[in-house]
């Protein structure tokens, strides 16, 4: 949580999860995800772009971590109305 809105330290620090063997520890790594991107308004939208490649994976466990990370990044983001048109 130290890292919750500094994107760049925070993508830097979950990268060695997304290497692993374990599909649970990739999953936690795709949630971290969407902790760090959590009400981040940012024009490369790092969330979308990690997390929208799990989200067809066949292991049922790192899909819903991408699902749940993506729900996590966006959902203040559009109870605030930033991403509103």
């Amino acid at each position: 949580m130290i890292l919750q809105w500094d994107v760049d330290s925070g993508l830097a620090q979950l990268d060695k999860y997304f290497h692993s063997n374990d599909n649970h520890v990739i999953a936690g790594a795709l949630l971290g995800v969407g902790i760090v991107n959590c009400s981040i308004k940012n024009d490369c939208d790092p969330a979308m772009a990690l997390l929208g490649d799990y989200i067809d994976k066949e292991d049922s466990s790192t899909r819903i971590g991408a699902i749940m990370g993506l729900g996590i990044a966006y959902a203040v983001a559009i109870q605030i109305g930033s991403y509103s048109e």
